[in-house]
């Protein structure tokens, strides 16, 4: 399987809000995105000052994609990994991997030495993240409140 790996730019958002739909509306996910929120969403990712997206084709159709940025802390430069997805036929097929391989290669080039991701436990996604090497920050915990 050749795979192209490159950065994107607002010209891609149509077709990286089309896959995101399409796949996070299927299972395991069953979200119900539009096109008009996925669209925003990844706008707003590509937006952000220090933002690295770089998106992944199969034969020249858009099968992938991880949308991020930089941010300085505290005497290190780390990647908030905001999205990451891959078209339903292709996980479990190396792409995720490949695609993360080529992230890391891009945030070293660039002198960053950490990537965060917020990610559910015992899921699908939080056992991919850990066959790729990442793990629970034991003193860290995210929280949430409803205002509504």
């Amino acid at each position: 399987m050749k795979l192209v790996f490159a950065h994107i730019d607002e010209d891609d958002l149509l077709a990286c809000s089309e896959l995101y739909v399409a796949t996070f509306r299927g299972p395991p996910w069953n979200e119900e995105w539009s096109m008009e929120d996925a669209f925003e969403r990844l706008s707003d990712f590509l937006a952000c000052p220090k933002s690295i997206a770089i998106k992944v084709l199969q034969n020249e159709n858009m099968c992938g994609f991880v949308f991020g940025k930089i941010l300085q802390w505290n005497g290190s430069t780390s990647y908030d990994l905001e999205e990451i997805c891959v078209s339903s036929d292709l996980q479990k097929k190396g792409v995720g991997k490949k695609l993360m391989g080529r992230l890391e290669e891009v945030l070293v080039e660039k002198g960053v030495s950490k990537i965060h991701l917020i990610t559910q436990r015992d899921s699908v996604p939080s056992s991919f993240y850990s066959s790729l090497g990442f793990s629970a920050i034991q003193n860290l915990v995210i929280m949430g409140k409803n205002i509504d």
